[in-house]
């Protein structure tokens, strides 16, 4: 077989397993993903599953357009460190020196502690009146920041990483106030006109070609997303883009195409906080695991989509997944499988086998976590739960004699003896190597 020949086999091969996968998560009458897997600056894989528009039966392609939610965020720390790099603003800057009215409770909160979530200013996304009542209202950025500016702090600064969607549309006024460019204009002429990131936009009112309907889940089935006013997300969420485009954005991110390579580095470099640990956060971009990999990524999630896309510089490896509803897909974990197959990272096979219900009543019970914390299994009319504290009871099924796992997402776990006789839980997620053991009290 001849290079060539051996080049389009693989790619079949990839293809027919990548395609697998997203059935698996998706009904193809349904809302769907679409989903992009490169490494070493060639695609491997891009397949799109489910509809469009389910009232006008268009289906999913691999160039529909997205609601990126906070995938947004690496775009405005990029869009700042852009600035930095024109002398326009410094990270370190007081953000009193662009948004003087703004309050931060006599405490000094700079453009870093805003990248890093670190400012302790509130989360207006947390806000049950911002949340319920404004989020579909007309608004003007200006607008916006005199009701956030209502919120109180809930911590010091530099005390913590707690998220702030906040922080990052006072980044979007910052980037307004340096460049003396709009937002939108901004990211869309100097970022996505300048990487020939054809099919990404400011989200808004206007005429898309190609752009997703947003779908959301109730008792009632699926529906049309809740109506959202893009101005409200605006740098903590408002992009919209394919998973194409967001492959072309992350190789110019890390490539140094955009930014210097040492922007870049301060992106994904975690922040120290005031007691000198760090957090798992730099500049709009997070930092984990997948299985033994360093990862570099992140996620979105608004009205109507879910998103998530990581980067493994160790493998060169990229990956994003988008879906077009809120409540169904698991863009995550489609992401994560994506990664496996490419990897050949082992993974359960996640299929549910018959045990008699005296084993399965042997493993019930109640787990202790830590301190304040536990996990309890029960079994009630045939089905076996999982319940942590007081949360939701997830239905789990066995895979074997002593594992479990739950349906529907990439987390199981196995009950083992240890060496003093006693029940352990010990429970995997994300792909995990290392898991976080649980010992039975009761």
């Amino acid at each position: 077989m001849n290079s060539a020949s051996a080049t389009s086999q693989e790619s079949k091969t990839y293809k027919a397993s990548f395609d697998k996968v997203l059935a698996s998560f998706v009904d193809e009458k349904g809302p769907g993903a679409a989903a992009i897997v490169s490494q070493h600056g060639k695609i491997l894989y891009k397949g799109a599953l489910g509809m469009a528009n389910i009232e006008l039966q268009v289906p999913l392609k691999t160039d529909s357009i997205f609601r990126l939610g906070s995938i947004t965020k690496q775009f405005t720390a990029a869009a700042i460190m852009m600035l930095a790099e024109q002398g326009k603003l410094s990270v370190e800057d007081n953000i009193h020196k662009y948004v003087p009215d703004f309050p931060t409770e006599g405490q000094v909160v700079t453009i870093a502690n805003l990248l890093s979530h670190t400012s302790g200013i509130a989360n207006y996304t947390e806000v049950e009146h911002v949340w319920k009542n404004l989020i579909p209202t007309e608004t003007t950025l200006d607008e916006m920041l005199i009701e956030f500016a209502k919120h109180p702090m809930p911590l010091k600064t530099g005390e913590a990483m707690r998220y702030s969607n906040t922080g990052y549309v006072l980044l979007g006024k910052i980037i307004e106030v340096a460049s003396k460019k709009s937002y939108a204009d901004f990211i869309e002429q100097d970022i996505f006109a300048k990487l020939g990131m054809k099919n990404s936009h400011f989200g808004g009112t206007q005429l898309i070609t190609n752009r997703a309907s947003g779908y959301s889940r109730t008792e009632q089935g699926i529906v049309n997303a809740d109506p959202i006013n893009m101005m409200w997300p605006h740098a903590a969420g408002s992009l919209l883009s394919t998973v194409d485009d967001l492959n072309i954005w992350f190789t110019a991110l890390r490539n140094g195409t955009l930014i210097s390579k040492a922007s870049y580095k301060q992106m994904v470099t975690p922040f120290v906080l005031n007691d000198k640990s760090t957090s798992d956060y730099g500049y709009g971009l997070g930092m984990f695991k997948v299985n033994k990999y360093e990862a570099i990524g992140h996620g979105g999630g608004i009205h109507g989509f879910v998103t998530n896309a990581f980067y493994l510089p160790e493998k060169d490896l990229f990956v994003a997944v988008f879906n077009n509803s809120d409540s169904d897909g698991a863009p995550r974990d489609i992401a994560l499988l994506l990664a496996a197959r490419t990897l050949n990272i082992d993974v359960p096979a996640f299929s549910a086998v018959t045990l008699t219900d005296k084993k399965i009543n042997a493993m019930m019970g109640t787990y202790k976590i830590n301190d304040e914390s536990q996990r309890t299994l029960s079994f009630e009319n045939g089905e076996t739960y999982s319940q942590r504290d007081d949360g939701r009871k997830w239905v789990i099924k066995p895979m074997s004699d002593n594992s479990f796992y739950y349906e529907g997402s990439l987390s199981y776990f196995t009950i083992d003896n240890n060496e003093q006789g006693k029940q352990v839980m010990n429970f995997y997620s994300d792909l995990s190597m290392k898991p976080s053991p649980a010992v039975k009290e009761k």
